[in-house]
């Protein structure tokens, strides 16, 4: 979300697979798409303990990505690609909630 928001969050279009050049990035780009798959049904029963467990699974890929991928790629097509990856998780996400918005452990909000 961090990086959505530093550079306006307004990536909009189609991921092309054909740009995906880091085995991280096709991993979390299946991992997305198994967990948008699965995800619809939990949505549709309002199972959020389900839909949490299930996006849970994305943390490995998440991880593997933001250690393996340099997603602001000083190429502009690149880069972008890598931006609508990322927005398409996010907005997967926010179908559940907006964790950015709980308080941290650290402390008060």
């Amino acid at each position: 979300g961090n990086i959505l928001r530093q550079v306006g969050d307004g990536a909009t279009g189609d991921i092309d697979a054909a740009l995906l050049e880091v085995d991280a990035e096709h991993e979390l780009f299946a991992a997305l798409a198994d967990a948008e798959t699965d995800s619809a049904p939990l949505i549709a029963a309002a199972d959020y303990v389900g839909l949490l467990q299930r996006m849970a699974l994305l943390r490995d890929p998440v991880d593997r990505y933001f250690d393996k991928v340099m997603v602001m790629a000083e190429d502009p097509v690149l880069r972008r690609n890598r931006l609508l990856l990322l927005g398409r998780l996010r907005r997967l996400f926010l179908r559940v909630a907006d964790i950015s918005l709980l308080p941290s452990a650290a402390g008060p909000a």
